[in-house]
């Protein structure tokens, strides 16, 4: 390590909004890192400020984010809270995950919705050889769901700004991380609780790379949702006296009137005739938006149908990625309630191909799936399921498990291959 450590050349991103979360491990200072990116950014108002007062002459930066009674009394994260600012570059909006084990699927879901995660790397509890197992987690969750990767190793301060403690971390993260596929784009020193290179620049002399809010601000969001094949899963179908409308909100893609488009698992051709977005009539729509159309002819589609474009495919089998987020463990013979987008079938996983040892990240033989596991599974399910890669469409490239009696979260999956 030369200590020049942002592994990409910064790219203006001027107008842009990057969605990103904070991950690893609990007490390693996630909620206080978005304490002072709040603070630092000049973010907070002064009652806000007021209100942190921690002992003697410390902000309780933490306080920010962990709005919960039960947070609070306990001193961790157990809800994603999601807090929002800007610097003259770029908008942010952020996700504070939790580091517990216990709230896991909380964290999955901040990595949904989110383009880039910090992971956050206690430097005063990293042993010198492996990284925490929760903090392998969250590193093994966002890299599967295809989320760009910097790691902020805190509380330097606490370590005296040791260059040989940073460069080991930088090096048990990257190991850990080659099994994946996956490596992080930058690697910045810091303190959260001081404030050191994460708006501004702090003590570590050794460090001539860029601060953390440098990095996040120069981190392309993921790829416009616009310009992808359009998905419209239907919600509603409405009827306007003798025209079937059908309303949703459109996953990706671009709509405009006059186009062909595929509707249903038969992909029946047919036009776009009209458009009406956020209940105004439009010329077209875009990803994102709550739309209402109507058809040139009517088709046979209800609530967990899909309007698409003509290159879709549908399938019954894939081989997959789940998180498994139940304290019950899978059952061979279980079918659980499958969703993906507005559509609910049945599924049932038919083989474990191999599930993570989370100390080598390496994918090991195994009969079962259990609280945390990261597997990877072939499924059937009884009706045909849009047969989207999740790295190509991630909006309908997931899905969630569920359990139909207890009605509890499965698992979260994302489509690796069709079968």
């Amino acid at each position: 390590m030369d200590g020049v450590s942002f592994l990409r050349p910064v790219r203006p991103t001027a107008g842009a909004q990057v969605r990103f979360m904070t991950a690893g491990s609990v007490d390693d200072g996630k909620s206080t890192l978005i304490g002072r990116l709040l603070l630092d950014s000049l973010s907070l108002m002064q009652d806000q400020i007021g209100a942190l007062a921690g002992e003697g002459d410390e902000l309780d930066l933490a306080s920010l984010t962990d709005g919960l009674e039960a947070e609070r009394a306990q001193g961790i994260t157990i809800d994603v809270a999601y807090r929002y600012f800007a610097t003259p570059r770029t908008s942010f909006v952020i996700a504070d995950a939790p580091g517990h084990e216990q709230y896991t699927r909380n964290m999955v879901t901040a990595a949904s919705v989110s383009d880039v995660a910090v992971i956050v790397v206690d430097a005063v509890r990293f042993d010198g050889v492996a990284l925490l197992p929760q903090t392998r987690r969250h590193a093994a969750i966002a890299a599967l769901m295809g989320l760009e990767l910097i790691v902020a190793v805190n509380k330097m301060d606490l370590v005296e700004w040791s260059k040989a403690k940073f460069d080991a971390i930088c090096q048990a993260f990257r190991a850990a991380t080659e099994a994946l596929g996956a490596s992080a784009i930058a690697f910045v020193p810091i303190s959260a609780k001081a404030g050191d290179n994460v708006v501004t620049r702090g003590r570590a002399g050794w460090y001539a790379g860029p601060t953390l809010i440098e990095v996040l601000e120069a981190t392309p969001a993921r790829a416009s949702r616009a310009e992808a094949p359009l998905r419209l899963p239907v919600q509603l179908v409405l009827r306007d006296g003798d025209a079937r409308l059908y309303a949703g909100r459109l996953e990706s893609g671009t709509v405009r009137t006059g186009d062909e488009v595929a509707v249903g698992v038969a992909a029946f051709p047919t036009k776009v005739a009209s458009i009406s977005v956020s209940g105004r009539t439009a010329a077209q729509a875009l990803a994102g938006d709550s739309v209402t159309l109507t058809l040139a002819e009517e088709r046979d589609l209800g609530p967990g149908g899909v309007i698409a474009d003509l290159e879709v495919r549908y399938a019954r089998r894939f081989v997959v990625d789940l998180c498994w987020l139940d304290e019950t463990q899978w059952s061979p013979t279980r079918r659980y309630k499958l969703r993906q987008g507005t559509l609910e079938t049945q599924a049932l996983i038919g083989r474990v191909r191999s599930v993570r040892d989370i100390a080598t990240f390496a994918g090991v033989e195994a009969s079962a799936l259990r609280l945390n596991d990261i597997a990877s599974v072939e499924i059937a399910t009884r009706d045909p399921l849009l047969a989207d890669r999740y790295a190509d469409l991630p909006g309908t490239g997931a899905f969630v498990l569920f359990d139909p009696d207890t009605h509890q979260t499965a698992a979260a999956g994302m489509i690796r291959e069709v079968l």
